[in-house]
């Protein structure tokens, strides 16, 4: 076998398609078949047949291989596995390929299977680790709930997968179909980095096979809040350099105007890519802050019991100077008070 093979579903699906040949020179009656359809254009056949549908995968570490069976699963049973780089919570019917993938599947079946084993801890109902294919599961569980699509997932099932083997396969399926984006990847490098607090920056590049600037730009991504990447339409819109553009943009915001620029970006369509926020968040940095109102008459803050707390005024003689009166606060609490002053007054 050679030692370019790729292991990735289409890898599956030609294998799958000598099986097929393979049946009908053997059979004396030539089986029924049934193409399968899948937005990727894949030879892919199955045979209707009363046996259980069988192929051999190589593994790409452990080089054993191992036999899988062809199997249908509700993927309301199945997670997604933590050795995939891609973020789940990040999957959205607004991302134009998963509305893609969702017309396909639903107008003309589940044609590439994913990859599946069993849960060694499994978690409530899940019972299912999606190795490959995760976009899939999303998207025939979005057609279950709505009652269309058939209502089931079809997997290629395995339990002699181990786990380095199951991440090369992720890897190498992901390269195959959707890049991962560069968030989920500086994620996934900041991951790395927690789990393996001592490896330096040159030894985290080399597992990843870039070079140390790349991996420390990847670590440095990283640092962007998921809930400004659900701003736009599909976390692949957000390149490595605007992803880097955003974080710079957000912090020359100050934290009070930050949270009122995402707050009211979050109650706006997503953006389209990375580009179109960054240009938002630019043009909100330029914005002159909003005067300062004079406060009329006292404040006074008190707590569930009734207890005032802190009391605001306005200085009797100088204009435009105030004060604030607290009451039986801790230091902590004091400390806390402190912290929001300055973030209201950007300091």
């Amino acid at each position: 076998m050679a030692d370019k093979k790729k292991f990735g579903i289409h890898a599956l699906s030609a294998q799958l398609g000598d099986t097929a040949a393979e049946s009908e020179t053997t059979s004396k009656a030539k089986p029924a078949e049934k193409r399968v359809s899948s937005p990727i254009n894949s030879p892919a056949l199955t045979v209707r047949s009363k046996r259980q549908q069988r192929m051999y995968l190589d593994m790409p570490v452990s080089k054993t291989t191992v036999e899988c069976d062809l199997i249908e699963v509700d993927p309301r049973l199945c997670v997604a596995s933590p050795l995939n780089k891609r973020v789940q919570s990040l999957l959205s019917a607004d991302d134009a390929a998963v509305r893609q993938l969702l017309t396909s599947v639903r107008d003309e079946g589940q044609r590439d299977p994913v990859l599946v084993r069993h849960l060694k801890e499994p978690e409530g109902d899940k019972r299912y680790e999606v190795i490959y294919g995760t976009r899939r599961r999303y998207v025939a569980e979005l057609l279950a709930e709505a009652g269309e699509g058939g209502g089931a997932l079809k997997a290629w099932y395995s339990d002699q997968i181990t786990d380095a083997d199951a991440k090369r396969l992720a890897d190498s399926e992901n390269d195959d179909r959707q890049d991962i984006s560069s968030w989920e990847r500086a994620i996934y490098f900041a991951q790395l980095r927690a789990a393996k607090p001592d490896v330096t920056l040159e030894v985290l590049a080399g597992m990843e096979g870039v070079d140390r600037t790349l991996a420390g730009k990847y670590l440095k991504l990283a640092e962007l809040p998921e809930s400004v990447v659900q701003l736009v339409a599909s976390p692949t819109a957000i390149s490595l350099r605007a992803g880097l553009d955003i974080q710079k943009a957000l912090g020359s915001l100050g934290p009070a105007a930050r949270k009122q620029v995402l707050k009211s970006f979050s109650d706006t369509a997503r953006f389209e890519d990375g580009g179109a926020l960054l240009k938002a968040l630019r043009e909100a940095a330029r914005k002159p802050a909003k005067s300062a109102v004079a406060l009329k008459g006292r404040r006074e803050l008190v707590d569930d019991q009734g207890r005032k707390r802190a009391v605001i005024g306005a200085h009797r003689s100088k204009k435009g100077q105030y004060k604030v009166d607290l009451y039986e606060l801790s230091d902590e609490q004091i400390t806390a008070v402190e912290e929001a002053i300055r973030g209201a007054l950007k300091l």
